[in-house]
Parts: structure tokens; C-alpha cells; sequence
């Protein structure tokens, strides 16, 4: 069954579940899900998809960590899917409207239920944990996304880690962890996970890209899925929108990756972008949310751009201003309309241009500008 929480994807049949939020009351639209010939359900959403967790059959896999989350989830759906029925998170549903969604999205001959989990404070993720109750858990690492919530890392660390939760007497067979070897304070992750017994399986690569890559033959082994099956789904996996999309305009290629950013996700997307050959552009935007820490990884960039062998940098908003790079040709602007200008009369053909930056900023209007306005 369809259930949903937004009034205007209801059609006849589905199921529409009104939830009050800051902005938005859904009771107001009750009479309009009627008259499209929806069902009202009137309970809460949570407690309604901890129960319909407990009447799975299918495995359900939690995939968390500070950046990386929805490529990961994808490329393992794509895998998973070769061999069996996969429900995934869409897009980047992942709080607690997004989880508990996902939950009731199952069906009964599912096999595999993939749920994504954010956080941005502490208990956010006990909280989803309690309701997604995961067989299996992909952790990608910690990193400082959304530091300024919290006093330090550490703490940020701790918070991640109330993922793993005690087993529940209706769950059955062995709880696994795929983590990730790249992450900070892994160890610690390593050891709140074995106290609550779940089989840790660690998965490394000389880069991020090659780390997600060698998750999902892991995955795929361990589940007994043929390795062509596992090449095939790694080769035609569907990113979700605004994370690493390609768009080729005539011979310049331009990657989309403008969802978010912060410090894990740029080194991500530089190790990324160093794959390819020909001059290579990173534009990129302020990396939001991270307090005390914001200019020291702002002027981190500089490093990381030429150590992944990055040709120019384009730069936008005030916290990218404390970037210098003595090395390396780069612009600061804090407008994005004259930064697209700029960049247009820079590229030349046979360029890899990367787009990036954290959400409230927009990015993608660079790229729309660049796909519709390019030679």
C-alpha cells in the first residue's frame, strides 16, 4: 500500500497519515485526500511504522555516517536488486518523517528494506533506530557534519554510534556491520557495535570511491550474489538527484553533486574527481553547520584541491573567503549569477566541472545555467 504524509501525491486508494510540523498542519487536508478517494489514517506515524517494522520479513539495512549515505544506499540497492526485492529510502528521506515512510513503503514479498538515517543531534538517531530496528547496518564513517551541535567530534562520534542498539526478542539471525574503514574514530565505532553484538565486517579502498566499490562486492558476496551481477549493478546504478550526476554537454562533463556539502563530502568528491582526465574545475560553496571549525576546514580546501590534482577553483560565499591557495588559480565570488558568468568564459573543451555546496546555497542553479546556456 501506498502511504504518504503530503496530501498532493495522494490518489484513489492510498493512504494519507496527518502529521503536524512547524509549518504545516495536516489536518487541513484531510477533506482533500477524501475527495480524491484517499483513506485517512489517523494514528501516529511513528508508532504505526514501529509496528509494521515488527511484521517484516524482509531484511531491513540501516545506512548512516556523516557524508556518503544516499551514494552508498544507491549503489547498493542497484546490487541487491540483481537477485532480489529492494525498497530503498527515496531520494534523501532520511528524519523522522522520511525513516517511518520508508518503513511502510515494504511489501510483503520484499527482500531487502534500505533505509537511510540522518541526524543532526544527539538521540536523533536512537530514535530512528528504535523504529527501523536494522538487521544490518552500513556504517560510512564519522565525519564533522553538523558539528555545531555538538561540543566536539567526540561527542558527534558518540551520537552516530546510538545507531547500535541491544537485539530485541523478536529479531532474528546474526545483525551485521559493513563499516568503513576511512572514517574518524572508527575504533570507537568498532567497539559500540561488537557490545551489542553485531558482526562487524570492515570494507577499505584507496579512495572513497574505490571504499563504496569494494562495500558492495563484500555485500554481494556475502549474500551469494554472482560477481557479474554485483559489476552489473555497480555499473548501472541510479544516483539520485543533485549527488554525482553527470551531464555531458558536448565535450565538457559537468558533475552535479550540489545536494550538500561538508568536509568528508568535498574529499569525497575531489578523490572522485581526480579519476577523471583533462583539466579539471571544482566550484564550490560554503560548507554550513560547522561552528567553531568553519575556517580552518574552509582553508583546508586549498590543500585538498591540489593534492587531488584539481586545475582551478571557483569559490562562493562568505566562509570560502578565508581560502588563499598560493599554487593554484582560483576566484571568490558572492554572487552566484556573476560566478556562472565567469566560469563560462573559463571552460574550455574536454573539462570535468564539479559542482558543490551545502544545500540553503543552491548550487544547482549553477549547473541548470552551465546545461542550458554552455556553447
Amino acid at each position: 500500500m501506498k502511504v504518504s504524509i503530503d496530501s498532493r501525491t495522494i490518489s484513489k486508494g492510498d493512504y494519507f497519515i496527518p502529521v503536524k510540523g512547524e509549518n504545516f498542519d495536516g489536518y487541513d487536508f484531510v477533506d482533500d485526500v477524501i475527495a480524491k478517494g484517499g483513506h485517512v489514517l489517523d494514528v501516529d506515524l511513528a508508532m504505526y511504522a514501529k509496528a509494521y517494522r515488527k511484521k517484516l520479513t524482509c531484511k531491513v539495512i540501516a545506512i548512516v555516517g556523516s557524508a556518503g549515505k544516499t551514494t552508498v544506499k544507491d549503489m547498493v540497492a542497484s546490487v541487491l536488486s540483481q537477485q532480489f526485492s529492494v525498497v530503498k529510502t527515496e531520494e534523501n528521506q532520511n528524519n523522522e518523517f522520511g525513516v517511518p515512510l520508508t518503513i511502510l513503503s515494504a511489501e510483503h514479498d520484499t527482500d531487502f528494506l534500505l533505509v537511510e538515517m540522518g541526524m543532526r543531534k544527539k538521540h536523533e538517531l536512537k530514535f530512528l533506530t528504535q523504529l527501523a530496528q536494522p538487521d544490518v547496518i552500513i556504517f560510512t564513517g564519522v565525519g564533522k557534519t553538523h558539528i555545531e551541535f555538538f561540543k566536539s567530534q567526540y561527542q558527534l562520534a558518540l551520537a552516530k554510534a546510538e545507531v547500535f542498539r541491544s537485539k530485541l526478542k523478536w529479531q532474528r539471525g546474526k545483525r551485521l556491520c559493513f563499516l568503513g574503514g576511512s572514517g574518524d574514530y572508527y575504533d570507537l565505532i568498532l567497539a559500540k557495535a561488537d557490545a551489542v553484538d553485531y558482526h562487524v565486517i570492515t570494507y577499505t579502498g584507496d579512495d572513497k570511491v574505490a571504499e563504496n566499490i569494494n562495500l558492495c562486492y563484500q555485500l554481494g558476496a556475502y549474500y551469494g550474489i554472482d560477481v557479474d551481477k554485483v559489476e552489473l549493478g555497480i555499473a548501472t546504478c541510479k544516483r539520485s538527484v543533485h549527488r554525482m550526476a553527470h551531464i555531458q554537454k558536448n565535450n565538457v562533463l559537468i558533475i552535479d553533486d550540489t545536494y550538500n556539502s561538508n568536509p568528508s563530502g568535498v574529499l569525497y568528491a575531489f578523490q572522485y574527481l581526480a579519476r577523471f582526465t583533462g583539466r579539471k574545475i571544482a566550484v564550490l560553496g560554503d560548507m554550513l553547520e560547522l561552528g567553531d571549525y568553519s575556517q580552518k576546514e574552509h582553508q583546508a580546501i586549498g590543500k585538498l584541491a591540489i593534492d587531488y590534482g584539481i586545475d582551478m577553483l571557483f569559490l562562493y560565499g562568505q566562509a570560502m573567503s578565508v581560502l588563499q591557495v598560493a599554487d593554484l588559480p582560483f576566484y571568490h565570488f558572492e554572487d552566484k549569477v556573476v560566478l556562472t558568468e565567469q566560469l563560462k568564459t573559463e571552460i574550455k573543451m574536454g573539462d570535468t566541472v564539479l559542482v558543490k555546496g551545502s544545500r540553503s546555497l543552491a548550487m544547482e542553479d549553477i549547473v541548470d545555467e552551465l546545461d542550458h546556456g554552455l556553447f
